[in-house]
């Protein structure tokens, strides 16, 4: 065992744990039926269903005629999304634990159901749930669209056949697709990236793009997404959320999808959250991943597959780096850094490093750096004081082998020796408590 770690497994094969990754601060959610932690659970007993499901339930269903509104897939969709995201907002913030999403998300799809059938018996308010069943099937990952189109049937059984079919667009909702057209953007030092995708209903009609905001700082973390009119709407929208450091980014057509690791890797199977996530975010908790499918699933067609997803923790060598950031602190300072603690630095640098990023020196990341750093390694070991001893020229020489402007390159530097947090950094605010 290395002296400076806390029991720490080989760095060339470890990974991240499924409760969350190290220092993140990330929560496990999703379904039971689905999630490798329920799994693990599951050998211990039965997985008790959440408490809160059945309240939060009740608010949707109650809530439903909000997408009587609605005057076409696009606009049942929005509303329906907005529905679900205020409940699992709330549940993020407020429960902290039984946070099976997908699990609730079944549910839901049974409670309309039920509703509509009773409803139409007693000639009472059933279309709003009738329509949200509907929207569920546009919004859901494909196993979740299955058990929506389930609960469809289900409730067709209380309506007679010529009401079930109003208005005819509702049979639209589920088979929105992706065109295949892409644009791309990233923030100033490279790590935060902006995807954004065309979709379209059937007889291509009700146009619109996905945004998908990624920041790859750290963990590969969706930050942000939404429906917009144009690519143009969708940039002035990305920048707005980056700030400063997007200011000159202008969205340029994808040339090859080789370069949407971002987009592989943020849907790394396991569902996690900061616990921190926007009202809009939690919006689209489930609609970002089905977009994410119907992209895969029209590129597929197209032979223009998203690049293989490969493991970020394995065959890891960093003695390039090592020997390349060595040649360059000695020609600067004349004498040879302390070789274990950029051995240690290029270690954690790498693991975990999205393709294309290698050298991206964002103050985010360098602040995720440090947070492992705190979190894994003996505080007053020589090795890990020569780390922070060395991390300012560590960032300094990443920032200059990717080009960065002095001014940026000087913001990372200072987020290393652990000056605050300004408006040059990437990231989102971990700290953030919006409502």
């Amino acid at each position: 065992m290395s002296p400076v770690s806390r029991g720490r497994k080989n760095k060339a094969t470890r990974k991240r744990n499924t409760s969350g990754h190290p220092g993140s601060g990330h929560i496990a959610v999703g379904g039971p039926q689905q999630s490798g932690l329920a799994a693990f659970r599951s050998m211990l007993g039965p997985v008790e269903r959440p408490h809160w499901f059945d309240a939060s339930i009740t608010r949707v269903l109650d809530g439903a005629d909000v997408v009587l509104a609605a005057r076409g897939p696009r606009e049942l969709e929005q509303a329906a999304a907005e529905l679900l995201g205020a409940e699992v907002h709330r549940a993020l913030r407020q429960e902290g634990e039984g946070l099976w999403f997908d699990w609730w998300f079944q549910e839901l799809a049974g409670a309309a159901a039920a509703r509509v059938r009773d409803e139409a018996v007693a000639d009472g308010a059933w279309e709003g749930p009738w329509r949200l069943l509907h929207a569920l099937t546009s919004i859901g990952s494909p196993a979740l669209t299955a058990k929506a189109k389930a609960a469809l049937g289900h409730a067709k059984k209380g309506l007679d056949s010529g009401t079930a079919r109003r208005p005819d667009w509702l049979r639209q909702l589920p088979r929105i697709t992706a065109t295949g057209d892409l644009w791309e953007m990233r923030d100033a030092y490279g790590t935060r990236f902006a995807v954004i995708a065309g979709f379209r209903y059937p007889g291509d009609t009700e146009p619109s793009v996905f945004l998908f905001d990624i920041d790859a700082c750290g963990s590969v973390d969706l930050i942000d997404a939404g429906v917009f009119d144009s690519v143009e709407q969708a940039a002035v929208a990305w920048r707005e959320l980056v700030g400063e450091l997007a200011d000159g980014a202008q969205p340029s057509c994808v040339e090859s999808p080789e370069h949407l690791h971002c987009l592989v890797h943020w849907d790394s199977g396991e569902e996690m959250c900061r616990g921190t996530e926007s009202r809009n975010r939690m919006d689209n908790w489930f609609r970002a991943r089905r977009r994410l499918h119907d992209l895969t699933d029209t590129l597929r067609r197209q032979r223009t597959a998203l690049p293989a997803a490969t493991s970020l923790f394995h065959d890891l060598d960093p003695e390039p780096m090592v020997e390349a950031f060595t040649a360059w602190y000695t020609g600067r300072h004349g004498s040879e850094p302390d070789h274990e603690a950029v051995e240690a630095l290029a270690g954690e640098w790498l693991t975990g490093c999205l393709p294309g990023t290698l050298h991206a020196a964002s103050p985010h990341r360098v602040r995720y750096q440090l947070t492992l750093l705190n979190d894994m390694m003996i505080p007053d070991h020589p090795i890990t004081i020569a780390m922070k001893t060395t991390m300012p020229e560590w960032v300094r020489w990443h920032g200059e082998q990717a080009g960065l402007p002095d001014q940026l390159i000087d913001h990372t530097v200072a987020a290393a020796t652990g000056g605050p947090r300004t408006s040059a950094d990437c990231g989102p605010e971990e700290d953030d408590t919006e409502t």
